[in-house]
């Protein structure tokens, strides 16, 4: 059997892993990995040392801390069973939340179960979703697809962005899903690079390497 390894994406800049519960198991003794808060506050600090070339104004460092937290809190509920992760290039954005799973197959052929998943021929996005192959060094050729829809409680234009791929080795055999949404579409546009390359990160390993967090 094989698991869905979301490990190197943590090693990305500027990208946060969101842990799916408290504390989080294996991690009992990291002050960061006991509550949403200390992990919110923990790096907050970091992210302002690391990615802002100013010092944070008063109060700074405590709204991203609020915005960790309700993240923490509220994210691995939209999409259970989901990893998740935020991308956070500047303390001041707002981040973009972005899931990650390995889905049993539903469809049988590929093609359909792919553009099925990435919403390729969604009916509800406001123009033809843009739809592109997506080469991946450990999963292949999959599809990305970019589309634009309006939401149904603000009435604004929000971007969505699925990723996803038909993994298949010997008897086993799965689809793998990524996806994120923001209601700034600009948002997303300008950190495609970064999602492309998270993207390329992620990768099926064999059970054997569940224990070794640094395993290729």
């Amino acid at each position: 059997m094989s698991w869905l390894n979301v490990k190197h994406a943590t090693y990305l800049d500027p990208w946060i892993r969101v842990p799916l519960m408290w504390p989080e198991p294996g991690l009992e003794d990291v002050e960061a990995a006991q509550s949403p808060q200390a992990w919110a506050r923990i790096f907050a600090e970091a992210w302002w040392e690391d990615f802002a070339t100013e010092k944070p104004r008063p109060g700074e460092v405590e709204l991203l801390t609020d915005i960790l937290v309700m993240h923490a809190n509220r994210a691995p509920a939209i999409c259970p069973g989901f990893d998740v992760f935020l991308h956070l290039p500047h303390p001041r954005d707002i981040p973009i939340t972005v899931f990650v799973d390995l889905l049993e197959i539903e469809e049988e052929d590929c093609d359909t179960a792919l553009r099925e998943l990435t919403h390729a021929d969604a009916d509800y996005a406001i123009e033809p979703p843009i739809v592109e192959k997506f080469d991946s060094p450990h999963l292949g050729t999959g599809l990305r697809v970019l589309r634009y829809f309006q939401d149904e409680d603000s009435n604004e234009v929000h971007a969505g962005l699925r990723y996803a791929w038909r993994y298949e080795s010997g008897s086993e055999a799965a689809d793998v899903l990524i996806l994120l949404s923001h209601p700034e579409p600009g948002r997303i546009i300008r950190a495609f690079p970064d999602i492309d390359e998270f993207a390329r990160t992620i990768r099926i390993s064999p059970d054997e390497e569940a224990d070794t967090w640094k395993s290729a």
